[in-house]
C-alpha cells in the first residue's frame, strides 16, 4: 500500500503566496479594516477594534519571548514545552503577521492565564481567531479552486496513491482526483457539531432555533481542528471517533440492556444536556454523534508513506503517530528548504525516514513555476512612488522586494491584475465623484486587499497600476 500526507506547502506551490500564513494574516486586517466582519461578531466588534486586538498581541508575544510569561506555566508541563519552543521559533516580532497561524492560540491562551480573572472568556475568544483565520485562509473561496492550476502529470500523481490524508481544510485534491480525501484537520465542506443538522448536536440546536451559521460565511463554522497543541488536536479527534463507535449501540442497549437504560435514567436530571444528546441518537440513529477526524485510518496505514508539503518543525502529533506505526516500512518526507532538511536528519530516524527535494519532484513532473521575461518601463522617481505606494497601501516593502516580486509577474498577469483594480474602482465609485478621507482610506485599503488575496505586495500593485495606467485605460 502506498499512501501520501499533503500539507499547506501544496497549496503555496501551485496558488502562490496568498497561501502563506503572512498573507492569510495580512488579509484579516484588511478585511476588518473593510468592515466585513461585522455580522461575525454580532456586532459586538468592529473593523478598528479588531485591529487593534490583532496589534496587541505583538506586545504580548514580546513580553512572552522576555520571560515574562514563565510563571504562569511552572506547573504545567505540556505549557513549558510549548513554550520553550515557541521562544526558540521566535526572537522578536514587530508585526501581528509575523507570528504563524496557529501560535495565535498560544498567545492567546498565555494572555488568559495571566489575566486569570477573565479566564472564562477563553473559549469565546479562541472561538472568534477560529473563524477569522478561517476566513482568512478561505480567501473568498479562491482557495478551493487551487486544483484548476495543477497540471495533469501532478493529477496521475496523487491519484497513484492507495489513500490520500490531507492537513488542509479544502477540498482541491478530491476535485482533482476525484478519490476520497482524509481530512485529518477537519474539512471546508463539513459543518462542525454545533452548527451541522446531520450531527447530534446541530440537530437539536435546529429544532430550537439556536444555530449561529451565517449565509455566505460557512467555512467560518466548519469542522476545523485548530489549536497550538498538536496533542489537544489528536485527543479531541481520538475522543471523537471513541464517541462514535460506542454511539451506534445505543439504540440497542437502550432496549436491550437494562443496565444502560437505568444508568441513561439516573442523569435525565443530573444531567440533562448529555440524557439528551444520548436520547436523540437513540431516536434518531442516522445522525452523527461527533465529528470524524480520521486518525485511526492514519496511524493503521502500511507500507509506504510519502509527505509533501508539511515542515518536519510543526505538528509532532502527526510524526509521532507515524513513529509509533510499526506497519510502515518506509516513510519519504519532501522538504522544501536546507532548514527543512537538517531539521529531518537531526529530529526523524535515518532508518525510516527518507528525505527527498520536493523541487526534484516538481522538475520530475515537470512543473516548476514559470519564469517569464518581463520588461516593465517603471516610472522615473521610483524611490517616491514607493514610499507612496507604502503609505497607501498600509503595508511596507522595500523596493527590492517590490522589484522581486513585479519582474516575477508577466504583462498578461499585471494586466489582469489591473483590470481587478479597476472593476473594484468603478464598483466603489461608479460616478468618479471626490471622496472623502474615509472612503478614500477604504478604497486604498480595498486594493490592498485585491494584492494580498491574489498573493501579491500591495505595494507592487500600486506600481502595476501606474505602469498600466495608459493600457487599461483603453480596455
Amino acid at each position: 500500500m502506498k499512501a501520501i500526507l499533503v500539507g499547506n506547502g501544496i497549496n503555496i506551490q501551485f496558488g502562490g503566496k496568498a497561501y502563506s500564513s503572512e498573507f492569510i494574516m495580512k488579509r484579516i486586517k484588511y478585511k476588518a479594516t473593510l468592515g466585513y466582519y461585522g455580522t461575525l461578531f454580532d456586532g459586538a466588534l468592529n473593523g478598528s477594534e479588531i485591529n487593534q486586538i490583532l496589534n496587541s498581541f505583538v506586545n504580548i508575544t514580546n513580553d512572552i519571548l522576555d520571560n515574562k510569561y514563565d510563571n504562569y506555566v511552572k506547573d504545567n508541563k505540556s505549557l513549558i514545552l510549548a513554550l520553550n519552543n515557541f521562544k526558540k521559533r521566535y526572537k522578536k516580532i514587530n508585526a501581528p503577521h509575523e507570528l504563524m497561524l496557529e501560535d495565535w492560540f498560544f498567545v492567546l491562551h498565555m494572555f488568559f492565564l495571566k489575566n486569570n480573572d477573565i479566564f472564562k472568556n477563553l473559549t469565546a475568544s479562541k472561538q472568534g481567531f477560529e473563524r477569522l483565520i478561517l476566513d482568512g485562509i478561505y480567501n473568498d473561496g479562491k482557495v478551493q479552486n487551487i486544483y484548476k492550476n495543477i497540471p495533469q502529470k501532478i493529477k496521475k500523481f496523487f491519484s497513484s496513491f492507495d489513500k490520500i490524508f490531507t492537513l488542509n481544510y479544502d477540498n482541491n485534491l478530491e476535485k482533482l482526483t476525484g478519490k476520497n480525501v482524509y481530512h485529518l484537520h477537519g474539512d471546508f465542506s463539513v459543518l462542525q457539531n454545533s452548527e451541522n443538522a446531520e450531527n447530534v448536536l446541530g440537530f437539536i440546536r435546529e429544532r430550537k432555533n439556536n444555530r449561529v451559521l451565517i449565509n455566505g460565511m460557512e467555512h467560518c463554522f466548519c469542522n476545523a481542528l485548530l489549536n497550538y497543541s498538536g496533542y489537544q488536536k489528536l485527543k479531541e479527534a481520538t475522543t471523537n471517533h471513541n464517541l462514535l463507535i460506542e454511539s451506534e449501540n445505543f439504540k440497542w442497549r437502550y432496549y436491550n440492556d437494562e443496565n444502560f437504560k437505568a444508568d441513561l435514567l439516573k442523569i435525565k436530571y443530573e444531567k440533562p444536556f448529555e440524557y439528551e444528546i444520548i436520547m436523540t441518537k437513540i431516536n434518531h440513529p442516522n445522525l452523527k454523534i461527533a465529528t470524524e477526524y480520521y486518525f485511526h485510518e492514519f496511524e493503521n496505514i502500511k507500507d509506504e508513506l510519502y509527505i509533501i508539503g508539511m515542515s518536519p518543525n510543526n505538528d509532532n502529533h502527526i510524526l509521532n503517530c507515524i513513529n509509533k506505526n510499526t506497519k510502515l516500512n518506509k516513510v519519504y518526507f519532501y522538504y522544501y528548504s536546507d532548514l527543512e532538511r537538517k531539521l529531518i536528519d537531526e529530529m526523524l530516524p535515518k532508518k525510516f525516514y527518507t528525505p527527498k527535494n520536493v523541487n526534484d519532484l516538481w522538475k520530475l513532473l515537470k512543473c516548476t513555476k514559470k519564469k517569464y521575461n518581463v520588461n516593465h518601463h517603471f516610472p522615473n522617481k521610483i524611490d517616491e512612488f514607493i514610499y507612496t505606494f507604502n503609505i497607501l497601501s498600509g503595508d511596507t516593502a522595500s523596493k527590492k522586494d517590490i522589484f522581486h516580486n513585479i519582474k516575477n509577474i508577466p504583462d498578461f498577469e499585471a494586466m489582469r491584475l489591473c483590470e481587478l483594480v479597476k472593476e473594484n474602482l468603478k464598483k466603489r465609485n461608479p460616478e468618479n465623484k471626490s471622496t472623502d478621507k474615509d472612503e478614500f482610506i477604504k478604497t486604498a485599503t480595498s486594493i490592498s486587499y485585491i494584492a494580498l488575496s491574489e498573493g501579491v505586495l500591495p505595494s507592487s500593485l500600486y506600481m502595476l497600476y501606474i505602469i498600466y495606467s495608459d493600457r487599461i485605460k483603453n480596455v
